[in-house]
């Protein structure tokens, strides 16, 4: 494991941190190794105890590569399909790379499992995919035991699994994601419910789960810091219009300007045009009404119309959902 870290930076010292972590695991899992060796090299990468915790087995190795004997304390864990764990033994502050060997450790365990068990995947997979028959994607449900009218997709990054139901790592239109299948509206994850963030599709039979699955490609694509969790039902409209232009967006004026804005003043006219009144908003936001009355007029200039006016906030709602699906 030394050894291989030591190539790795070899081989390109001004490399990131970040990419050599990513590189160092998808070594591991291009080479075929199994859940030991992948603790191991969590271990190796990040200089303290690491563990993993599958139905299979659970194993804690030091960094030096030696196996450790008993439970571990309640340390932090990254959840792996939905069933398992992984975790890093850290005391104190956390470095700074600890969160990407965390995530890649568990979506390298995640890939691991995924191989072991692939007739759960396969299904997940098929019934998911436009390009298979309708035929294909029923025998696909029935193996699942898939039933009902309220079945829907979750998509999460690779190493989240949000709730129990089938679920399979997935190539999407923005790379490689998880797709989970979840039935009826209690087992809709919230923001506390969910390691990072969720885009959740419309709900429908089994065969009808490719559209779900487009739409909760489309709604994570949407979430941010503040919008962790996306469904797409709740966008309606908005999302179809999201789903035409964001192949155009960068372009569309109303979303060069509000990317054009620092972060202090999207937060300023997001509580402005969410606020009941302006006075209102400048209580949210701790701000003389008057000062903030003077910043709604500023905005109303450099946008082009006023946040506040019911087609204005049409207008803006529109391009901060078109933002956000670029990543801004």
């Amino acid at each position: 494991m030394q050894e291989l870290v030591g190539r790795l930076t070899a081989l390109d010292p001004e490399a990131s941190e970040g990419l050599k972590v990513i590189a160092y695991f998808d070594a591991l899992v291009g080479g075929g190794v199994n859940t030991e060796a992948l603790t191991r090299g969590a271990a190796v990468l990040a200089g303290v105890p690491a563990g993993a915790r599958t139905p299979e087995a659970a194993v804690r190795v030091d960094p030096a590569g030696h196996r450790l004997p008993g439970d571990p304390a309640d340390w932090p864990t990254r959840t792996v399909a939905g069933d398992g764990s992984v975790w890093l033994e850290r005391v104190g502050v956390a470095h700074a790379n600890d969160a990407i060997v965390l995530e890649r450790f568990a979506l390298a365990v995640a890939l691991l499992r995924s191989r072991r068990h692939p007739q759960a995947d396969s299904s997940v997979q098929i019934l998911l995919d436009a390009d298979r028959s309708e035929s294909e994607r029923s025998q696909a449900a029935e193996r699942l035991s898939l039933s009902g009218s309220a079945l829907r997709v979750i998509a999460t990054s690779p190493s989240v699994h949000p709730l129990g139901g089938p679920s399979a790592l997935t190539v999407g239109t923005g790379g490689v994601l998880r797709a989970t299948i979840i039935s009826g509206p209690d087992s809709v994850p919230g923001p506390t419910t969910v390691d990072g963030v969720a885009g959740i599709g419309r709900p429908g039979v089994a065969t009808q789960l490719v559209r779900s699955w487009a739409d909760a490609q489309l709604a994570i694509s949407m979430t941010d810091a503040s919008h962790r969790v996306v469904d797409i039902a709740d966008l309606g409209i908005l999302a179809d219009a999201v789903r035409e232009l964001a192949a155009t967006a960068a372009g569309v004026p109303d979303v060069s300007a509000l990317a054009a804005l620092d972060d202090r003043a999207v937060r300023v006219l997001d509580a402005l045009v969410r606020g009941d009144s302006v006075r209102s908003a400048a209580q949210e936001l701790g701000m003389h009404h008057s000062t903030l009355q003077g910043k709604h007029d500023h905005f109303t200039r450099i946008l082009g119309y006023d946040p506040r006016e019911p087609v204005g906030r049409a207008r803006y709602e529109l391009a901060s959902l078109l933002l956000r699906s670029m990543g801004r």
